[in-house]
């Protein structure tokens, strides 16, 4: 493993931008998935209004933890670096989920969302 440096500042932005629980529960969907994620499938997998998961979103877009790509209509989302410590470490906490855990659910709606992609794409734009 490469020996990576922090600046402080940097890390108190990020730790700062995970400490609200919608914020922390976007990053992890980013972190579970692996993948960009586009705005309305985030939104229908933590069952939030637009609004709020656009807020948290660009709150993490600002600390640095996710990055964000417009493609036409569709904003798409991604953890900024998806191999570094806070990516493996987003993922530590969805491994040992347990089934009632908000993050669990999360994942499972996710997950059902995901599913209704066209090639690889989301095609449907926000279902609330």
């Amino acid at each position: 493993m490469k020996n990576e440096r922090f600046d402080f500042k940097t890390c108190l932005k990020a730790f700062k931008a995970l400490g609200d629980p919608r914020r922390l529960r976007a990053a992890t969907l980013l972190a579970y998935a692996g993948r960009e994620l586009c705005v309305c499938e985030i939104v229908d997998a933590l069952a939030e209004s637009q609004y709020n998961v656009s807020r948290a979103l660009g709150a993490l877009c600002a600390a640095g933890i996710i990055c964000k790509e417009k493609r036409g209509r569709w904003a798409m989302y991604a953890l900024a670096d998806k191999r570094g410590h806070l990516a493996r470490h987003l993922l530590g906490l969805v491994r040992p989920a347990p089934c009632c855990s908000p993050v669990a659910r999360d994942i499972a709606r996710l997950e059902k969302r995901l599913a209704r992609r066209e090639g690889g794409v989301c095609v449907i734009g926000c279902k609330c």
